[in-house]
Order: C-alpha cells, then structure tokens, then sequence
C-alpha cells in the first residue's frame, strides 16, 4: 500500500490541488497493480504495436537496401510526381496519405536537394506546385529496384497466397484513413 503522505506530497510538487482525485479513486502506479498489469499484459499483440513493429522492420530494412538518401516518404512523393507530372502540395499529399504539414515539410527538404522545384500556381497564388527534377528522376529511377527489393524480403516469409492477404489486409486498414 502505498504511503498516503508520499502519494499528497507528489500532487502537490506537479501542481495538482490535494483535493483533485479523491485518494480513494487514485491507482497507484506500481508494479504489482494488478488492474494495471491486467490492462496492459497483451500490449505486444495490440494492432498498433505490432503494426509499429512492422515500420520499424521495413524502415531497417530500407536502410540497409536502398542505397539512395532518401526516405520511404520522399520516394513516394517522387513516384506521385513522376506519373502524375506537376502537381499541388493538396494533391500530392492525397495521393500519397501523406498530411499537408508533412508534404509541405518534406517539399521543402527535398527542393533543398535539387530533388522536385517548387512555385505558385499561375491561376492560384495560394497553391505551391511541385515539378520533379532530373535529380529527382534519377533518384527515382535508381531506388525503384531497390524499394521492390525491400517489398520481397519483408514478405519472403510468406507463400503468395499469404503475401496477397496480407497485402489486401495492409490496404484495408491503410483505408480506414480519413482524407486530409
């Protein structure tokens, strides 16, 4: 049990009233809390664990295959731009669910690089245009059978019945996105 004096002194040393949370309502923070531990001993099998733990595979593996300094998010963005041709940041960011501050982030680290050019529409002066560069063709063109690599190891594990599944299981969920 923990000491009721230790559990006032901390409230009162964050800055919160003494007469906030009724001791009787607080859980403490232990260990052994059984209530705690019940809510949070499957954490490794959660969606969203595993799923972060899938990114964080793919995102060493892109590390270790693909040769081009560029990430998974500046590469897509090249692809958008290299089929779609000259597109606004709205769209690009649609295209590729990528967020309009991220796009807009990514947009200017990559203009730094000589990778895409960025300029005002002529109809709109509001929308920023982004044209991909030769630069950016080339190292687009260069990871592209790296990227493919990194699909085909992260999925070697499964037979292409499984790796249809998982993949229309991945694009299900992806779906669930809200568009920006």
């Amino acid at each position: 049990m923990q000491n009721l004096a230790a559990t006032e002194t901390k409230r009162q040393w964050i800055g919160i009233p003494l007469n906030a949370f009724p001791a009787s309502r607080t859980m403490p923070s232990t260990a052994g809390n059984d209530e705690i531990s019940a809510l949070v001993r499957g954490f490794a099998e959660t969606p969203g664990h595993l799923i972060r733990r899938a990114y964080q595979a793919h995102t060493q593996l892109w590390a270790e295959v693909v040769p081009q300094d560029i990430t998974g998010s500046q590469y897509v963005i090249l692809c958008a731009l290299t089929v779609h041709g000259d597109l606004d940041q709205s769209t690009v960011g649609r295209l590729t669910s990528l967020d309009r501050s991220s796009v807009a982030e990514l947009a200017g680290r990559m203009a730094r690089r000589g990778l895409i050019q960025r300029g005002r529409d002529e109809r709109d002066g509001r929308r920023r245009v982004l044209r991909i560069t030769e630069e950016g063709a080339r190292i687009v063109a260069a990871a592209a059978p790296h990227v493919l690599r990194v699909g085909q190891q992260l999925l070697a594990q499964f037979d292409e019945e499984e790796r249809a599944r998982f993949m229309d299981y991945l694009g299900r969920v992806g779906d669930r996105l809200t568009p920006q």
